[in-house]
């Protein structure tokens, strides 16, 4: 396979938020109806702009056969977003407590969009997602190995082996063929619309801003393992996935 370019760029806060914001006023979907051939986490708010979806179905159909996005994080509220940005600041607090502010929330930044800034998050906009692989044998495909949480999180690690490489080109290949735009720090967060997509395609203007989930709006249950043998995309099978949550 070629090598794949990857769009992308450094994106400090600072030019996150000179980015102004078109808001379209597109509305969410959910994705348990709209998206029927991903697999959504536990615990996940499965909601995202209709083109958003709409682009994570035509990403999903480039796959090779058999293979399937999971999303573990969708739309998330800023009230989410918050609690983990100041979760982790704290964290970060107790433990470096010789530091001033402004390092730990540099430190901070590194990790989580901060709730705060002028700029939304990209999850709040209802304009990205963080996504994985699952295999034709219904496993988690391999991203990182032999390597270890956050250190090959860069997309283009060269610490990764060539297994973890190879799943990692299939999802940059459909993602960014379908019209998304790579964190380049975190291989697995993917986004349209948003400042962050703005920062790294060029574009002058967000289409997404600021969005709130829908009136009584439901996370994703947690589902049963899967059966070996039972494929879960099939047709027959995807009223009996929705109601799982």
């Amino acid at each position: 396979m070629p090598p794949i370019v990857l769009q992308g760029s450094p994106e400090p806060f600072a030019l996150l938020n000179r980015i102004p914001i078109a808001e379209t006023g597109e509305p969410l979907v959910d994705l348990r109806e709209a998206c029927p051939d991903t697999l959504l986490g536990a615990g996940c708010l499965p909601y995202l702009r209709r083109t958003v979806a709409a682009m994570l179905n035509r990403a999903q159909d480039s796959l090779p056969p058999g293979y399937r996005f999971t999303v573990s994080t969708a739309l998330r509220t800023l009230e989410m977003q918050s609690d983990m940005y100041w979760r982790a600041y704290n964290r970060l607090k107790a433990e470096k407590t010789h530091w001033p502010v402004s390092a730990l929330r540099r430190a901070t930044n590194k990790y989580y969009a901060a709730p705060d800034a002028k700029a939304p998050p990209g999850h709040t906009t209802g304009g990205a997602i963080d996504v994985g692989l699952l295999g034709p044998d219904y496993r988690n495909r391999d991203m990182v190995a032999p390597t270890k949480g956050w250190e090959a999180a860069y997309t283009w690690s060269d610490k990764i082996g060539p297994d973890a490489r190879h799943h990692r080109e299939l999802i940059i290949g459909a993602l960014l063929g379908a019209g998304f735009s790579n964190c380049r720090d975190e291989w697995w967060h993917w986004s349209y619309g948003d400042n962050a997509w703005a920062v790294r395609t060029g574009c002058p203007v967000a289409v997404y801003g600021l969005i709130a989930p829908p009136p009584g709006y439901t996370f994703v249950a947690r589902r049963r393992p899967v059966r070996v043998g039972w494929h879960p995309v099939g047709p027959a099978n995807r009223q009996r996935r929705r109601a799982w949550g």
